[in-house]
């Protein structure tokens, strides 16, 4: 899949090395840059190091293996590919013009083998998840000077209204100065002045690090640095517990601990900034970073030392379980219900890919044992043998033979009768070598056929691959068994049908009907939650409701998600938007924008 070490781009000005990560969305490569250094002795030709970021969209890409051009596996694969590679090039000719100390320089974007490639400068040094993965949890300062120096980088991208989207341990680089540097701005939007977004790009998030907003088609299409200032939140309570954050989208059921539960060491202050900056409700949050980094005792003066961590460039097998352990996916790809079992994977991966995945994680599970249990039955049976047919194992073997056949016989046997036992034991040593045999391969096809049942999801082994008409008839059966249960509006159950659909065969026909019965169900959960409200008035984009159970007000944005919590008792309109009554006859202030401006006001205008 990754390009050859040695390969040359851009007409050889630069020359990839080795590959030092890739995802689901890129391959970077470690690589150096051929250029004009102009000084007092004239122009020298110079090797820079670099990192060159290739686009390559694994769920739908392969690499051509003579020409190395990155070709895409299906008509609804190449207008996916297109579009967010048009998407990735434009945006990295923003971040070219982006130019802070603590933001990796992008130097140059070029297209070439059918996709984009962007060249960066080479931090020397090592990633937060790196530091934190060999030394263990870092010490507060240490991470309150690492936090300040990105906040900082932040606050600067969010004045030029762009959002990075992705701010995680492993998207921070901690230089030989010992100075961080935000890096990876792949999945990052740019809005227009109006604060409403000019880019589009899939709904991506990384498990731990992402907002709750990240996780909702229309929950970043206005201008907000919400989501950045929670994952750096997140990142913040990442480094100072070792504990990956319990994901946005769960807290409502799995509640995240306190990070002063998990490190008796960290301040309340800072404990109390990582628990605020993590709200669920993006409200809540700091609505600026730099009312974050306020908050927070950032020492006056860092001492200067050096970072002498170098993480070491892995090999592409490496990089690629390393990937793995912290991978930013497609939001839309995994279910709720999903994300509760774990499930980390893409969920419209390669099925032919996924499957060799799996069949090989499994082998290596069951061969092993498979293995020992062969290897000591062969030797057994191997020694049975050579015992048998040597003659002080015949006559070991006799004697015992003789002593079960007649006990109390002292009568001495014939050498006729000798050598028709000694051939009779012979024999049957053979036969039981030959029953041991049969045990092996018997234990071989059990463990083949488990293996297979595992691969389909049975309960049950099978005894043989399933044939292509088969596949075509299970495939034609899950898309007919899917439909019917669409129309019966059982739109769970009928995406699962398209789920087992499209790895059986990957086409866009089972992808297209996922798709189309995940609009379908989301509808349904719409209207079910709208029905739980009477609405009763426009309030900017949300609508002011009065809720059926509760008979408490509040406001629900299109999709019937509660935006201001209905827990009022009246509502009564002000100068500044709308003011709500607690049970304690104080009003709260909201403007139309769902945001409270004001608590606790004995009277409103």
């Amino acid at each position: 899949m990754n390009l050859p070490k040695g390969y040359y781009l851009q007409d050889k000005k630069y020359h990839l090395s080795n590959v030092i990560g890739q995802g689901g969305f890129g391959i970077t490569y470690m690589g150096t840059w051929s250029t004009d250094v102009k000084g007092e002795l004239g122009t020298v030709r110079t090797d820079v190091p670099v990192c060159i970021k290739e686009y390559f969209f694994k769920d739908y890409c392969f690499r051509d293996k003579k020409t190395f051009h990155v070709q895409v596996h299906s008509k609804t694969g190449q207008v996916l590919f297109d579009k967010f590679k048009e998407k990735l090039i434009k945006e990295a000719k923003i971040l070219s013009e982006v130019h802070h100390p603590f933001v990796v320089n992008v130097l140059e974007v070029f297209e070439e083998n059918n996709t984009a490639y962007i060249a960066m400068e080479h931090i020397q040094g090592c990633s937060l998840k790196y530091m934190l993965d060999t030394n263990g949890i870092l010490e507060e300062k240490k991470v309150l000077k690492y936090i300040y120096q990105i906040g900082q980088a932040l606050d600067f991208v969010h004045q030029k209204n762009i959002l990075h989207l992705d701010i995680k341990p492993s998207n921070i680089l901690i230089d030989k100065r010992n100075n961080a540097r935000l890096i990876d701005f792949g999945v990052s939007k740019r809005y227009d002045i109006e604060q409403q977004e000019t880019s589009t790009t899939m709904l991506t998030l990384s498990k731990g690090f992402a907002s709750i907003e990240q996780y909702d088609s229309e929950g970043i299409q206005s201008f907000s640095p919400c989501p950045d200032i929670y994952s750096l939140g997140a990142t913040m309570y990442n480094l100072l517990t070792g504990v990956i954050p319990t994901e946005s989208i769960l807290r409502a059921t799995k509640p995240l601990a306190k990070p002063i539960e998990l490190n008796k060491e960290i301040t309340s202050k800072t404990a109390d900034v990582i628990l605020k900056a993590m709200k669920v409700n993006p409200a809540e949050r700091y609505q600026n970073v730099r009312a974050m980094i306020n908050e927070l005792d950032i020492p006056s003066y860092f001492e200067e030392t050096e970072n002498t961590l170098i993480e070491s460039l892995p090999s592409s097998s490496q990089s690629h379980a390393a990937d793995n352990e912290e991978e930013t996916v497609h939001a839309g790809a995994r279910s709720p219900q999903q994300i509760a079992a774990d499930d980390e994977q893409t969920k419209f991966r390669d099925p032919e890919v996924s499957r060799a995945i799996r069949k090989k994680k499994r082998k290596r599970r069951v061969v092993i044992p498979l293995l020992i249990f062969v290897f000591t039955f062969v030797g057994y049976a191997v020694a049975y043998i050579w015992v048998a047919e040597s003659p002080q194992g015949t006559v070991e073997l006799n004697e015992s033979r003789g002593a079960a056949r007649n006990n109390n016989s002292e009568e001495p046997k014939s050498d006729e009768a000798a050598s028709g036992e000694t051939v009779e034991t012979a024999e049957s040593a053979k036969m039981d070598a030959k029953k041991l045999t049969a045990q092996e391969e018997k234990a071989k096809k059990e463990a083949e056929a488990k293996l297979l049942a595992e691969k389909n999801n049975t309960s049950e082994p099978i005894h043989s691959e399933p044939s292509a008409e088969e596949i075509n008839a299970s495939y034609k059966s899950l898309i007919v068994s899917g439909k019917t249960k669409m129309e019966q509006k059982k739109y769970a159950e009928a995406k699962k049908d398209f789920q087992k659909a499209n790895e059986l065969k990957a086409t866009d026909e089972a992808f297209q009907l996922f798709l189309s019965c995940a609009e379908k169900e989301e509808e349904q959960q719409i209207i079910e939650r709208k029905a739980l409200y009477e609405m009763k008035m426009p309030f900017g984009n949300y609508t002011i409701v009065r809720k059926i159970l509760t008979g408490r007000y509040g406001a629900i944005d299109s999709k019937g998600k509660e935006r201001i919590e209905a827990k009022y008792l009246r509502v009564a309109p002000c100068s500044d938007g709308r003011a709500f009554e607690r049970e304690d006859h104080m009003y709260d202030i909201y403007n139309t924008n769902g945001d409270l401006i004001g608590a606790g006001y004995s009277t409103y205008q």
